[in-house]
């Protein structure tokens, strides 16, 4: 049975209402400024973006949300990806707020996610540590049972937009071996006592930050799912996002595409425009194979997603595709343009400096060829 794989009116005007947002508000401009301040994101813009339902778009009414669907958040995300829109947003809404969904108790779910809905609430993914290991293996932070609650130990490197977060989406390891799963969950508040930010300079200028836990108390309410098993939730909250993390790379791919394709028709070399030399063709055209397979691979992730179908080998295909040609396509572009585009201020520098970020986040391609293998049985 053939998929379409087209989005519907409604989701192409959802698609259309991101773009002219994010181009108006989010110029090249305005990105590079996020970059150099310290909050990693418009404040301002984060409330429209609530206004306008973005934030609670796969939120169920009964939580203050749309009720969306997931295939509902890809034109958003291609958007984004095209204005490079610096936002919490995947670790708030596409990780947190699903998480809190899949595993949640329902007074959870009444606490957290209708002030996710309405831009009240921001909530940091924290998982990555000092090896850089994406998943249970990794993680040796340690929440130890004491009485009813959790005493959290340990450092968490790369937490986005922690200095205004809300809550921190935290694993860690209850079970001693880590061999095994053993890892829980926890929603930590993040003005608890004990809890220290370090600030992590990056070439993308994205807010990441080391976040220490020392001997910091969690109440054993705001464990998510079951103890030494909340792995598999937020697995699949992560991968979904990671999905979608492609379709940002499909819309800045677009937007590399537009603009190293203008430069090889304004760029004139022995009076004639590079664009016209065969070499030149050749790099502009692997943008486009890049962007056209990334945006096909990822769409139909999505649309298994949406349809409730097993998605986890499709996902992993897109995923590690995607973290590919975000480095193959932004090299081709650089070559194109050559050496102007190594100017921090140029637009180029932007895209190529945030795909660094893209490859690794949420895990690498690698990380996903192993799931893809574990999908495939191998």
């Amino acid at each position: 049975m053939a998929i379409d794989l087209t989005l519907d009116d409604h989701q192409l005007l959802v698609q259309r209402s991101a773009f002219e947002y994010f181009q108006k508000r989010y110029p090249p401009y305005v990105v590079r400024d996020i970059e150099d301040g310290h909050v990693g994101y418009l404040p301002d813009g984060w409330q429209e973006m609530a206004a306008l339902g973005w934030l609670g778009i796969t939120i169920p009414e009964a939580y203050g949300g749309t009720g969306g669907s997931f295939l509902d958040l890809y034109p958003i995300y291609e958007e984004m990806g095209r204005f490079l829109v610096p936002s919490p947003h995947l670790d708030t809404v596409a990780i947190a707020a699903n998480t809190i969904l899949a595993a949640g108790t329902e007074a959870q779910r009444e606490r957290v996610l209708p002030a996710i809905a309405d831009g009240t609430c921001i909530v940091s993914l924290a998982v990555v540590e000092r090896d850089g290991t994406f998943g249970p293996a990794g993680i040796a932070c340690t929440a130890r049972p004491r009485g009813g609650d959790f005493v959290v130990n340990g450092t968490k490197l790369l937490v986005g937009y922690a200095s205004s977060a809300d809550f921190l989406l935290c694993a860690v390891r209850t079970e001693g071996d880590p061999e095994r799963d053993g890892v829980s969950v926890l929603l930590v508040p993040a003005d608890a006592a004990g809890i220290s930010r370090t600030p992590i300079p990056n070439i993308a200028g994205n807010a990441l930050y080391a976040v220490t836990f020392d001997d910091v108390v969690v109440p054993g309410e705001n464990l998510l799912g079951p103890q030494d098993g909340g792995w598999p939730a937020l697995s699949e909250a992560t991968t979904r996002a990671a999905v979608l993390q492609t379709a940002t790379i499909v819309g800045a791919a677009r937007a590399v595409l537009d603009m190293t394709n203008q430069y090889a028709k304004d760029r004139e070399q022995f009076g004639s425009p590079i664009g016209r030399y065969q070499a030149v063709q050749y790099l502009v055209s692997d943008i486009l194979i890049d962007l056209h397979r990334a945006d096909l691979l990822a769409k139909q992730a999505a649309y298994r997603i949406d349809a409730g179908k097993d998605y986890e080998r499709e996902a992993a295909i897109a995923i590690a595709f995607g973290k590919k040609a975000a480095a193959h396509l932004h090299r081709q572009a650089h070559e194109v343009h050559a050496g102007v585009a190594f100017i921090v201020e140029h637009d180029l520098t932007l895209f190529s400096l945030r795909a660094k970020y893209w490859e690794n986040n949420l895990g690498d391609a690698r990380y996903y060829q192993e799931q893809l293998a574990a999908a495939m049985r191998i």
